[in-house]
């Protein structure tokens, strides 16, 4: 199968920019080197991606493998970090069209780092280096569409670096206890409600005056928030606004006894879209302070804040923080507190208005993309132990996946199964999706989890292009789950991509749909889902006649065509075909016929030419207009591997088309086609032999003639006695008579034996008229014909009854062997050393078996089947010489088949063997 030479060149500009950006970080930008590789990788992208192309090339990344339009790269450690190095940036994908020019190539290597660096800090800059550009776009694909400049991930184990004082120790303490926290806020509450009051001086009882500080004369933080009292439970009495799924302060701060009140106002202390705003902000603010030189003024600072936002923003965050501190009392929190609570309140807040219908599942995403970023700051300053697990190689899970993961999991399930079941399921993540369906499946609910399936295929026909964008990209990652859910949501899910893979007018689109495609189709192959290939297969032909280019560069990918040798041998070694695989291989008459092909020429057994052939028949009428076209015209190589299952399936195509194409081809390729048409079993054969025998080169003539005769058809009757007449083809040696007359005697044919006879009776005055090998063999043929009187004329022929015993072998009707042994094979009792003369370089054989067709040798070189040799074979003080072809290997040794041969040479060459016979 030939290899697509746009994916030979993506593959080694991947190769290159590895190597490219390994260079830029040992010697910099600038250096010879880095600038030659860069040129290369340039010329490697520009032959993947020429100029005014219709395509263009994707490099995906999932986690630790790169894919290349789709396709999973099996790629070095290099590659894999390269990987990791894009998914963790948040990166999808990078798309290289047509329109790439070399400059923005550079601006893109530029924008790598050649020191460490953060992920987030790769996105920001490949986006600003190609910010114009027209030829270079990345791809951001997530659920919650935050900006790639955010950090990689969310969890820590620490606010600061370590070492610090000991003020900043408590208060780093604080920041990570979430009852601490609860209390600084109350006691916010507090000194706002009881201050207006009267003062105090912050260092024992009572509260605190209007915005004075908590912090007594140790400036321990805890001081003050102990004297809140009573006045704090009045701060915040009816302002608790509680919400369901969210545990409240009652076991472990004051106030508990308002919950019940609040509970009765559901929505009355909900925040609107700006203040939910103003809370993330003085979280960021408070994690900004408190890293820095001075912590208690971080204290004193978020106290005012709080104090600054409206009643119920207040209570959202104080509740918030109490479900934080329940949860910390019953399992050791993952993450920094500050974090987890601004996740908790954008998760919360964009759930609310989800849930009460005020936004749509699509609007979700763009609600948490705008708190992300308000808290952008935060995580980069709370976020030093995840730089420290990135610059080791660690990968932690990203913003997007996190927020997105814990979005979902705080969805009702009914919320989830309407949302996936409607047009806007292309909203959810690939990942989201699996789980659901999986935990379906696994339920036995199949019927909702292949609706769900369904509903999200039909999203890439959707009129909205960022829905038919992201549900490509998750009908990619869920390939697998469609195999494995039911047969028949593959064949569906090519079907909705394929239609729009035709249709699709935008380039970006059209790539994704493109992977896709690909996607699905490597897994229906995987998964031996035949029907599904065949709907990719189909799909794939529409595409190839709108857009052929695309169609050329997706049919090499799709993992169906380089499959075909697997599949091959599946449905030879079955005795049922699998259902769908004929109509798959029939879609790829050129692929199937090549590797049917290949395996009949290497079948042994009848029987394998007898499964391969109607395989190949099955294939139909355009799978066998191939082998004709082949044959008749194709490349010779080609052509040769073509003929024996031509014969097999089209004997009068063969017999029309191989006389004027084989004189023209070399000697070793006739010789070839000669043994491949004796294997194949056609009952025509002999007719094609008989038309092949005056356009082959004299060498391969006595394998014809040899063929002829195992045929044992009478049509070649007249030919044969003509041939053992002595009427031979220009530059036929005398060596064909012999081998006609052995083929008169497999026909067993009563009207040849005049012509025997009268080799056998003519003299000359001095002797026999005809050598002595012709004779022995016409009176083997007529022994057979006329016992009687080869008895009788045998003491006088001159002809010793030994010579009799190396007669030629009988046909076996019912072999079940391709080929079958011509003469009886002898044991050398001592080796006989033989050495070609023709070749450059001379071989030495060791001659350890012999037959008068042939024989079995070891070797000192390899030479290929087919190979001419001149042997010289040493007898005692003589020599014999003789013409063969070599042969196939058979465990340490080489046979080797003898096309010519004097006849006086084949005299001694018979005295050999049957000296050897006497002495076994």
């Amino acid at each position: 199968m030939k290899t697509d030479p746009k994916t030979t060149a993506a593959r080694a500009f991947v190769r290159s920019l590895n190597i490219l950006l390994k260079f830029a970080r040992l010697y910099g930008y600038d250096h010879a080197r880095t600038v030659e590789q860069l040129n290369i990788a340039w010329d490697e992208l520009r032959t993947a991606v020429p100029e005014g192309a219709e395509t263009s090339l994707l490099l995906g990344a999932t986690g630790s493998q790169l894919l290349l339009d789709g396709v999973p790269l099996e790629g070095s450690p290099a590659e894999r970090q390269f990987a990791q190095l894009l998914s963790a940036a948040g990166l999808a994908s990078v798309q290289f069209t047509a329109d790439v020019t070399e400059l923005e190539m550079a601006r893109f290597i530029h924008a790598f780092p050649t020191g460490k660096a953060k992920p987030s800090e790769l996105a920001l800059q490949l986006k600003t280096a190609i910010a114009d550009a027209r030829g270079i776009r990345v791809n951001e694909i997530c659920f919650v569409a935050t900006d790639s400049r955010l950090k990689d991930a969310s969890m820590a184990a620490q606010i600061a670096a370590a070492s610090l004082g000991d003020e900043q120790d408590q208060f780093r303490k604080m920041l990570n206890d979430p009852q601490k926290l609860l209390e600084l806020i109350a006691a916010a509450q507090g000194s706002q409600s009881d201050g207006q009051g009267g003062g105090g001086d912050g260092s024992g009882a009572g509260g605190s005056g209007g915005g004075g500080t908590l912090i007594g004369n140790s400036g321990a933080v805890l001081g003050g928030v102990a004297s809140c009292g009573s006045g704090t439970e009045n701060g915040y009495a009816g302002r608790m606004g509680a919400r369901p799924g969210l545990a409240t302060a009652g076991q472990s701060g004051p106030g508990s006894s308002a919950s019940a009140h609040a509970a009765k106002n559901a929505h009355a202390g909900e925040p609107d879209d700006e203040e939910i705003y103003r809370i993330l902000r003085a979280l960021t603010s408070f994690g900004k302070l408190g890293v820095g030189d001075n912590p208690a003024g971080a204290a004193v600072e978020f106290q005012q804040q709080v104090t600054q936002l409206p009643g119920r923003a207040q209570d959202t965050l104080r509740n918030a923080l109490a479900g934080i501190a329940e949860q910390g009392r019953q399992a050791k929190l993952d993450k920094d507190v500050l974090i987890q609570l601004a996740e908790h309140l954008s998760i919360r807040f964009a759930l609310e208005r989800f849930e009460r219908g005020e936004v749509k599942v699509n609007a979700v995403r763009q609600m948490l993309d705008r708190m992300n970023q308000e808290v952008e700051s935060l995580r980069k300053i709370l976020g030093q132990h995840e730089d420290k697990m990135a610059e080791a190689g660690i990968l932690v899970e990203s913003h997007r996946e996190l927020l997105d993961r814990q979005f979902w999991s705080t969805v009702p399930e009914n919320a989830k199964r309407e949302v996936l079941l409607s047009e806007e399921a292309w909203c959810i993540p690939p990942k989201n999706v699996q789980s659901y369906v999986s935990d379906l499946i696994g339920q036995g609910n199949v019927a909702e989890a292949i609706s769900i399936l369904q509903n999200y295929a039909r999203c890439a026909d959707s009129e909205e292009p960022d829905a038919r964008k992201r549900a490509a990209t998750g009908l990619s990652e869920l390939a697998e789950l469609y195999a494995q859910a039911d047969p028949r949501l593959l064949a569906e899910a090519l079907r909705h991509v394929g239609l729009r893979l035709s249709v699709e007018q935008d380039q970006d689109l059209q790539s994704l749909v493109s992977a896709a495609f690909v996607r699905l189709s490597q897994e229906a192959a995987s998964q031996r889902q035949f029907a599904a290939m065949a709907q990719a297969l189909d799909l794939l032909a529409g595409v190839e006649s709108q857009r052929p280019g695309i169609a050329r560069t997706l049919r090499g990918k799709m993992g169906i065509e380089e499959r075909v040798p697997e599949f091959v041998e599946e449905a030879l070694r079955a005795r049922e075909v699998s259902a769908g695989l004929t109509g798959v291989l029939r879609q790829l008459p050129q692929i199937a016929m090549e590797q049917l092909a290949a395996r009949f020429n290497r079948c042994q057994l009848r029987d394998d030419v007898e499964n391969v052939a109607s395989l190949a028949h099955d294939l139909g009428e355009e799978a066998l207009q191939y082998l004709r076209s082949t044959v008749r015209g194709g490349p010779v190589a080609e052509a040769v591997e073509m003929v024996g299952l031509l014969a097999r399936l089209d004997p009068q195509a063969a017999e029309v088309f191989l006389p004027s194409r084989l004189k023209d081809f070399p000697r070793t390729a006739q010789d070839r086609v000669v043994r491949q048409i004796a294997a194949s079993g056609a009952p025509e054969r002999c007719r094609i032999f008989l038309g092949l025998l005056d356009h082959v080169d004299p060498m391969v003539m006595p394998l014809v003639v040899d063929e002829i005769g195992m045929t044992g058809e009478r049509e070649a009757l007249g030919r044969l006695l003509t041939l053992a007449d002595g009427d031979l083809p220009n530059n036929a040696a005398p060596f064909l008579r012999v081998k006609a007359i052995e083929a008169l005697g497999r026909l067993e044919a009563s009207a040849s034996i005049p012509t025997l006879r009268r080799i056998v009776e003519a003299r000359k005055v001095l002797g026999w008229q005809y050598p002595q090998e012709l004779r022995i063999a016409a009176l083997q043929v007529l022994e057979k014909l006329q016992p009687e009187w080869v008895r009788e004329f045998l003491p006088k022929s001159g002809i010793e009854t030994v010579e009799m015993s190396l007669a030629p072998l009988e046909i076996a009707v019912n072999s079940k062997f391709v080929r079958q042994r011509r003469h009886t094979r002898v044991r050398l009792q001592k080796n006989v050393s033989a050495v070609s003369t023709n070749l450059k370089q001379n071989c030495k054989l060791d001659i350890k078996m012999a037959s008068l067709s042939g024989g079995l040798a070891t070797t000192n070189m390899h030479l290929a089947p087919g190979t001419q040799v001149q042997l010289k074979m040493q007898l005692g003080m003589r020599n014999l010489q003789a013409t063969a072809l070599m042969r196939d290997y058979r465990a340490q040794d080489m046979a080797f088949e003898i096309v010519d041969i004097s006849l006086e040479e084949r005299s001694k060459f018979r005295k050999l063997l049957l000296e050897n016979m006497r002495k076994g």
